[in-house]
């Protein structure tokens, strides 16, 4: 089981699906951490692995020396996310009009930024939690495709 705030997700750990992009949660015997993947062609990309940036021909992944992890599109050189991964969680995704959407990850809940929050919810089996789209708008408790699931298995992301 993994827990984002005060969230539960079991047989799961992908809390945000964004832009095609899994944010996935990965426990270790001592500490939790985040990995962004993506398919493309029928091929899985990271992003981040672990807290750490992944080079990749998508996207520019960089790290600064405080630990944000800037992510952007290597074609268009527009921002998509930056990340900060500590106690309390900040992702910043980026709008189709050039906005940004601010969601905090407390022990408590998941701030959305615009009035919304989730807390004390429970996911049960192979889902992801929300899915955020560029729009702004939101989906809650959305499926992954059983390829996917495969894709990301093969890479030791256990969903």
């Amino acid at each position: 089981m993994a827990i984002l705030g005060s969230n539960k997700f079991s047989q799961g750990s992908i809390p945000i699906k964004f832009m095609g992009r899994y944010f996935i949660l990965e426990k270790s015997a001592t500490d939790v951490s985040l990995s962004v993947a993506f398919k493309s062609e029928g091929k899985l990309y990271f992003e981040i692995r672990n807290n750490e940036p992944v080079e990749n021909p998508y996207s520019i992944v960089s790290k600064t020396p405080v630990g944000i992890v800037t992510v952007v599109d290597r074609k268009t050189d527009r921002f998509m996310y930056k990340l900060r991964p500590e106690s309390n969680t900040s992702i910043i995704f980026g709008k189709l009009d050039g906005g940004e959407i601010d969601i905090k990850v407390s022990d408590k809940e998941i701030d959305f930024g615009n009035g919304n929050t989730m807390s004390s919810s429970q996911f049960k089996g192979r889902i992801i939690g929300i899915e955020l789209f560029e729009n702004g708008a939101i989906g809650i408790g959305v499926t992954i495709t059983q390829d996917d699931i495969d894709l990301l298995e093969r890479h030791g992301i256990r969903i």
